[in-house]
């Protein structure tokens, strides 16, 4: 008899969580999704150029003392950027790029012919043109 009551509590207690418990992809998603905000463009850019400048490297481009160099220079170059005017990617679209950028599987590929960093998947970060620092 104590069986059947411990199992019948079990099975009570088994659906209670089932019916407590989120439903598969609700779990942190209170109708916000942080990716789709716009992106940080110091922040995308430091990361881009630096990937480039590796992915250079990499390549047999350019030497480690070049590499180095390049990623200090477009570091520098990045605080004096901006977003074209009109453009406005979100954090999903710069993400998607600096992910093709860091996969080996498209170290091969110019960075100009990723497609997740075409300008139509993601928009172009130019220099003022006030700016003092040269244009890349």
């Amino acid at each position: 008899m104590r069986q059947s009551v411990a199992r019948r509590m079990f099975g009570w207690l088994f659906i209670a969580l089932l019916i407590s418990a989120p439903t598969p992809g609700a779990v942190g998603s209170c109708g916000s999704d942080e990716l789709a905000g716009s992106a940080n463009l110091v922040a995308y850019c430091t990361e881009r150029e630096e990937l480039i400048c590796v992915r250079r490297h990499e390549r047999r481009e350019i030497s480690v003392i070049d590499r180095d160099k390049c990623r200090r220079d477009q570091i520098a170059r990045c605080s004096h950027r901006f977003w074209a005017p009109g453009c406005a990617p979100t954090k999903r679209e710069a993400n998607a790029c600096l992910n093709a950028l860091r996969s080996r599987d498209t170290l091969s590929t110019l960075e100009s012919e990723i497609e997740e960093c075409q300008s139509d998947a993601l928009c172009t970060a130019r220099l003022p043109t006030d700016a003092s620092v040269d244009n890349p």
